[in-house]
């Protein structure tokens, strides 16, 4: 899944606000559409289309007949959430194709009290959905209040620690999404892998598959040709054949 999603976000550069709102709407629109009363005008063209109605307009075929809309009563109380999470302040955080809060999204928030290894019941998922509310909304801060409303004595240096946690939440925020900080870390990433080729091609690989075989391969021959010269070295000189024959 995670390399299907930066293949999309690599092949549809996600730079303007209005295109990304338009892709939104699009599929409130589509859902509500009849016979009568298309409303396609945001779906994307083309036969690769995933809007039926749009792909049988670029094949000039007739269209398939549109299915059961959503009721009105619906369509009524889900517009409002549409218009409410297209809002230009929340797409322009996601210009480029990153979200919102990557490091800090709510459900990552949730699962970090409750994670998902472990079993939790109800109650504590619960729990940990309001915990996540309050602090991906209201920071630490938030903690405090809650201690206050438990009876609590809450002391200066846990007020401190709290401040300190919410300035280091932005700070730590505005300098993963700033852009300059983005592109350094790339710029950096591969001049380090352009410095690592360099000293393959310089010195050869230094870790590989049978590299280690070839050296206690060399080592093993140069161990046994100078245990057989120190041998040699010892016996002396090689005694003759005749010599020993006569001897015996």
């Amino acid at each position: 899944m995670g390399t299907r999603l930066r293949n999309v976000r690599k092949a549809k550069k996600c730079d303007s606000v209005e295109e990304m709102k338009k892709a939104i709407m699009a599929t409130n629109y589509h859902m509500i559409s009849t016979d009568d009363n298309p409303q396609h005008e945001n779906c994307p063209e083309g036969v690769g289309s995933w809007c039926k109605w749009k792909q049988a307009e670029a094949l000039g075929t007739d269209p398939e007949a549109h299915p059961t809309p959503l009721h009105p009563d619906v369509q009524k109380e889900i517009l409002p959430i549409y218009e409410d999470l297209s809002r230009n302040e929340l797409l322009e955080r996601c210009l480029g194709g990153y979200t919102q809060n990557a490091n800090e999204s709510f459900n990552s928030t949730v699962w970090r009290l409750a994670p998902k290894h472990l079993h939790s019941g109800l109650k504590v998922v619960e729990v940990a959905a309001y915990l996540a509310v309050s602090l991906f909304n209201e920071g630490n801060s938030a903690l405090l209040l809650m201690m206050n409303e438990l009876k609590i004595l809450v002391g200066s240096r846990c007020f401190s620690y709290a401040q300190e946690m919410n300035e280091r939440r932005v700070s730590r925020h505005n300098r993963r999404s700033a852009l300059e900080t983005k592109e350094t870390r790339k710029a950096r990433k591969e001049e380090l892998q352009a410095q690592n080729k360099a000293y393959e091609e310089e010195e050869g690989l230094l870790y590989g598959a049978g590299i280690a075989d070839e050296h206690v391969k060399r080592h093993a021959g140069f161990t046994c040709r100078s245990v057989h010269a120190t041998v040699s070295r010892q016996a002396g000189p090689a005694e003759p054949l005749a010599d020993r024959r006569a001897r015996v």
